[in-house]
């Protein structure tokens, strides 16, 4: 007798309970299918009217798998709810599509895919067929699939997460070098039972991955930095007009010293052609990508450090005689040949790794010890931090060691922090661009690309073209003007400790990260010593400091771009309508964490920083005449303020701001199906209130704050 389910989800629950599958304590909804159970992939449907969609939509669900380093079911199981038949197919059947990329939803566009037959039709209404289902259901089978650059970085992942002291040559391998290693990927052993031997003598395929496929370790030591095409052929403009700068008469070198698998090599190769590039010289300190590089254009450069694998000194996956920030390759005879030379220009073309070595946990001293010298050294020349970052070794040292003359140029990919705020460089500006970081495996933020001539300048201000990726082509997205800058918000904190204070503020350093920035009301100070107490008396004055940390950075090409800054002193302060229009969005972000709470000892703190009733803020509001942008806010403010007095969490002792109303009134349960969270909020209306008060308080902002931000340069 057929079933009449009304929903799927009924249908599936019934199914699982009757054949024994345990959801609740098994992850069994994942990877948004209806269900993976051992070897089985599982797909319900109330009535399927047409297999061939119904198993293409599977096929989208196993190369998903695939891609993630996720093991292969060898069942499709396709299951007619209402009818209790299911239809059973192989994923070995389906090879080759399981092994194709697909784009958008698997549901969607599944209308021209012919399945062909299914290897068992099974009516579990019988006795027979229930014990049959029964039977797949504890197969634990899975169907061997191929590596490919696809599924590359989801498998190594898996690998490094299940075994954590495993590098990169265990997982990768490689047989045709002086350090022979099979590798899992060549001769699997953990992964036997899921994935084919990849059967390329080399890596070379991986070439665009292999700084992602680094252990967790080595990505944290080397800094993974990966250079796009596209970006790296636009560079080569640059690197001809250096070219052109070479005096009649010289030769030239164009040195990389952290070349990883040979992308600016080659887009020199693409662009500028084999002549420009029998002139490069190119280094790498991880061994695979070392094998690459060789393999990739060893015969097209003057040389790669070292020339041959026979030379290689080699220790845990690196290439000692390769490493760039060490005494030993500084003093590199081939490279010093020519760097000694005054009849010799030397252009270096690099994207330098950058991460912040203080932050290393300790362990793996024999790894590091290595890159100390340049650092040691740097430190006796620059002050403060700026020698804990990689990438700045990397530049001190280009200048140091390598540009002697005039006519000796930069080109140099890097965040711009080491110009902008460090100072790193004082060198003449020729030309640059800026590129989207998203694009070098990392998250959306700009990323420089300049020209440095090797001339002394103190310019404080360059323009740079801003060039996203679209469709596989540039497009310039704007001009973008920077600007050096000199002072923190610590400048102006308030180095007071008294005992009246209404709040207390971290808002120092230049950038606008999420841990730069905080307003706290609390009967104990939280964070470090950046943090400044704010008291009656210059709380609207000290508030836009907080503010600028809130700029909304909506375009790529403004973070890591735009800083705060001090630099024109406390000139603001005598603009009283952007101190209040300050106040105002101070007082209504989520942002402000400023609290109002009684201690353990019964004392009670007010938050002042609030427009509820009789705060320091709202009395200051009193006085100020609200245009109609700020009316609509105000009157949105006052009825949540109005909502969440008839809700039983309210405090009527309590002065509420935005977050202490998110934290404790507006509540919500948090739903998970197994194929996604969603949160059911207890007063929706309060928290589509609350969302439409943050999206009015952004407009606000860009509206009426940012430009006398900028004005006053607190932003820069």
């Amino acid at each position: 007798m057929a079933k009449n389910y009304l929903t799927e989800r009924e249908g599936q629950i019934a199914f699982f309970n009757n054949f024994r599958i345990d959801y609740e304590n098994n992850p069994v909804l994942i990877d948004n299918t209806d269900g993976v159970w051992k070897g089985n992939i599982l797909e319900f449907k109330l009535n399927i009217t047409n297999l061939n969609k119904v198993v293409f939509q599977t096929i989208k669900y196993l190369s998903k798998m695939r891609i993630k380093g996720e093991a292969v079911p060898a069942n499709i199981l396709i299951v007619d709810l209402n009818q209790e038949i299911c239809y059973v197919y192989h994923s070995q059947d389906y090879f080759e599509d399981i092994h194709k990329v697909y784009i958008g939803g698997a549901s969607t566009n599944n209308e021209n895919f012919t399945a062909g037959n299914y290897r068992e039709k099974i009516d579990y209404s019988t006795q027979e067929g229930s014990l049959r289902v029964l039977q797949l259901l504890q197969e634990n089978n899975y169907m061997k699939i191929k590596i490919d650059e696809n599924c590359i970085v989801g498998w190594a992942e898996r690998y490094y997460k299940e075994h954590p002291h495993a590098n990169k040559g265990d997982f990768l391998g490689d047989e045709t070098g002086k350090i022979k290693v099979k590798g899992e990927i060549r001769e699997p052993k953990y992964f036997k039972e899921y994935i084919l031997p990849f059967e390329d003598t080399t890596n070379e395929r991986f070439k665009y991955l292999m700084g992602v496929l680094n252990d967790r370790l080595n990505k944290k030591e080397l800094g993974a930095f990966y250079t796009p095409m596209l970006y790296a052929e636009k560079a080569c403009e640059l690197v001809k007009m250096a070219i052109d700068r070479v005096p009649e008469g010289n030769d030239y070198i164009i040195l990389d010293r952290c070349s990883g698998t040979g992308n600016l090599e080659q887009a020199i190769i693409n662009k500028l052609g084999d002549d420009v590039a029998s002139h490069i010289i190119c280094s790498t300190f991880e061994y695979y990508e070392y094998k690459v590089l060789l393999e990739r254009i060893g015969d097209k450069v003057k040389a790669i450090i070292p020339p041959t694998e026979e030379n290689v000194i080699y220790s845990n996956g690196c290439v000692l005689n390769a490493d760039a920030l060490s005494k030993d390759y500084i003093n590199n005879p081939i490279i010093k040949s020519y760097v000694d030379n005054p009849e010799c220009s030397i252009i270096l073309f690099e994207n330098p790794p950058y991460h912040d070595e203080s932050s290393n946990s300790q362990g793996n001293q024999a790894r590091t010890r290595n890159i100390s010298y340049v650092k040691e050294e740097m430190k006796k020349e620059i002050k403060g931090n700026a020698s804990n970052d990689l990438a700045n070794r990397f530049i001190w040292s280009a200048f140091k060691y390598y540009l002697r003359q005039d006519t000796d140029s930069y080109i140099l990919f890097s965040p711009l922090k080491y110009w902008k705020s460090q100072s790193l460089v004082n060198k003449k500006f020729v030309k640059g661009y800026l590129f989207n970081r998203k694009h070098f495996n990392a998250t959306e933020s700009g990323v420089g690309c300049v020209f440095w001539k090797n001339e002394e300048d103190k310019t404080n201000e360059i323009s740079l073209e801003a060039f996203n990726i679209c469709d596989d082509e540039l497009k310039l997205d704007k001009n973008i003007t920077v600007k050096k800058v000199f002072n923190t918000p610590a400048k102006l904190f308030d180095k007071r400790k008294e005992d009246n204070y209404i709040a207390y503020m971290n808002c120092s350093g230049f950038n606008l990260s999420n841990d730069s920035r905080s307003l706290y009301r609390t009967n104990t100070v939280k964070g470090h010593g950046s943090c400044f107490y704010v008291y009656p008396d210059v709380y609207l004055e000290k508030l836009p400091l907080f503010v600028a940390k809130l700029y909304p950075q909506d375009n790529w090409f403004e973070k890591d771009v735009i800083y705060t800054t001090t630099d024109k002193g406390d000139a603001y302060k005598e603009d009283e309508d952007f101190l209040m229009k300050c106040l105002i969005y101070a007082c209504l972000t989520n942002q402000n964490k400023c609290l109002s709470f009684t201690d353990n000892n019964g004392k009670y703190y007010n938050n002042e920083l609030c427009f509820d009733k009789d705060t320091l803020a709202s009395k200051e509001l009193e006085k100020y005449e609200l245009n109609d942008d700020e009316n609509e806010v105000i009157n949105l403010w006052n009825s949540i303020l109005t909502e969440i007095k008839t809700h039983p969490e309210y405090n009527a002792n309590l002065r509420y701001g935005t977050y202490q109303i998110n934290e404790e009134i507006n509540i919500y349960t948090e739903i998970n199906d197994g194929r996604r969270k969603e949160r059911r909020y207890k007063y929706p209306d309060l928290n589509g209130n609350l969302d439409s008060l943050g999206t009015k308080l952004k407009d606000y902002y860009k509206k009426y704050i940012a430009p006398k931000m900028f004005e006053y340069e607190l932003l820069k």
